[in-house]
C-alpha cells in the first residue's frame, strides 16, 4: 500500500533498529559505498574536480542518513578533489536515529530534522546535494515533490550526487536484511521526472551496479546529475 505521508513506510522499533543496525556492518552500502561508485567514473571525476578545484567553500547538503559517518565520509570524498576546501555540511532526514548518532559521536555537521519534501532552507543554497537512494525508500506519489524540493534549494550551477535503485516496471519490495519498503521505478522515468525541473544526467556519468541475490534484477544507478543554468 503506497504511503500517503512524509518519508518511508511504517516500521516497527524492531524493523528499524535492523534497518539502522544493516549499515553498521554492511558500511560499504552506506554513504562512502556511494562515493566511491560515483567516483568510478571519469566523467564524473573530471566534473566534480573542475566543480571544487577553484573554489574555497561549499555548501552540501545530504538527504537521508542511514549512517552516523556519512558527514565524515562525504567531507572526505570532496575534500580529495580540493584539500583545501572549506566544506559545510547539512544532513536532514525525517528519521531521528542517525541524527542523534551523529551527535553523539560529535561530527562537524548541521542535522535536521525535517521531511525531504518540506525542508527549512533558502531558495538556490546549497552548492551540491546528495541523494542516496532517498527516493527508493519514499512512496512513488512522494518522488516528485523531493525532486521539486531539490530543484529550488540548490545552486542554478549546482550539482547533484544521486542513487536510484530502478527496475523495468514500477515495482515495491522490502529485503529481510534491511526491512524498508523500497519502491523503483524505470530509469528512464527518474529522468523524466528530474528533466521536468532542468536536471540532465550527462553521458557515461551514471555507475550501474546490482542488489546482490533474488533481488539481482534490481539496479542501481550511481552517478551526478546537473542543474541547467537556463
Amino acid at each position: 500500500m503506497t504511503s500517503k505521508k512524509f518519508g518511508p513506510d511504517t516500521m516497527t522499533n524492531k524493523g528499524m533498529k535492523k534497518f539502522f543496525d544493516f549499515y553498521k556492518t554492511h558500511k560499504s552500502r552506506a554513504l562512502v559505498g556511494f562515493l566511491k561508485d560515483v567516483a568510478k567514473s571519469n566523467t564524473n571525476k573530471k566534473r566534480i574536480s573542475a566543480f571544487l578545484r577553484k573554489r574555497r567553500k561549499v555548501t552540501c547538503l545530504i538527504l537521508g542518513c542511514s549512517y552516523w559517518s556519512n558527514p565524515k565520509d562525504t567531507v572526505d570524498f570532496l575534500k580529495g578533489f580540493n584539500k583545501n576546501l572549506d566544506i559545510n555540511i547539512t544532513v536532514l532526514d525525517i528519521l531521528s536515529n542517525a541524527l542523534l548518532e551523529i551527535v553523539k559521536n560529535d561530527i562537524k555537521c548541521l542535522p535536521v530534522l525535517a521531511p525531504a519534501q518540506k525542508t527549512p532552507f533558502l531558495d538556490n543554497y546549497f552548492d551540491i546535494i546528495i541523494c542516496d537512494c532517498l527516493l527508493t525508500c519514499c512512496s512513488f506519489n512522494q518522488h516528485e515533490p523531493v525532486i521539486k524540493e531539490i530543484n529550488r534549494i540548490i545552486k542554478k550551477r549546482g550539482i547533484l550526487l544521486l542513487g536510484v535503485a530502478h527496475s523495468k516496471r514500477n515495482i515495491t519490495f522490502k529485503m529481510a536484511e534491511r526491512p524498508i519498503v523500497n519502491y523503483c521505478r524505470p530509469f528512464a522515468d527518474y529522468k523524466k521526472l528530474f528533466g521536468k525541473y532542468n536536471f540532465v544526467f550527462p553521458k557515461n556519468s551514471s555507475i550501474e551496479t546490482h542488489l546482490p541475490g533474488k533481488w539481482s534484477q534490481i539496479r542501481i544507478a550511481n552517478g551526478i546529475v546537473l542543474k541547467k543554468t537556463s
